[in-house]
């Protein structure tokens, strides 16, 4: 049939960030060998974005990436979480959390990468 119907299109990050806006994060599925942090980290550069932090998710970062979303959203910042799969029990928080973020800085970017998995809460989809 084809490479058109065996391989995954390119993802496009100036049209992801195009259709992106301050209240709804940009959320990232991966599959094996897939990290798209050097294209976000490419595309701050590109758009002349210096306000990036990223954090990769694991045991004991829960706190760590809370604030750094809330300052991030009053900053302007681009905020990447790396792993949301890791931490399955704080995703309903992180879900409140950018539920009650009323009114981010317009520059503000929530970027989230996780594995497939069950446990990801609807509301941040």
């Amino acid at each position: 049939m084809g490479d058109f119907y065996v391989k995954p299109p390119p993802i496009n990050f100036d049209k992801i960030y195009a259709q992106s806006n301050c209240k709804s994060p940009i959320v990232f599925i991966l599959s094996p060998g897939a990290d798209p942090f050097n294209d976000i980290a490419t595309l701050t550069e590109k758009l002349g974005i210096s306000k990036f932090r990223y954090i990769a998710l694991g045991q004991g970062m829960e706190g760590k990436a809370a604030n750094t979303i809330e300052s991030g959203a009053m900053r302007g910042w681009w905020v990447l979480l790396q792993n949301c799969h890791l931490l399955v029990k704080w995703l309903k928080k992180l879900e409140v959390i950018t539920e009650n973020l009323t009114k981010p800085d317009k520059a503000f970017r929530l970027w989230l990468t996780t594995a497939p998995t069950d446990g990801f809460p609807l509301g941040i989809l």
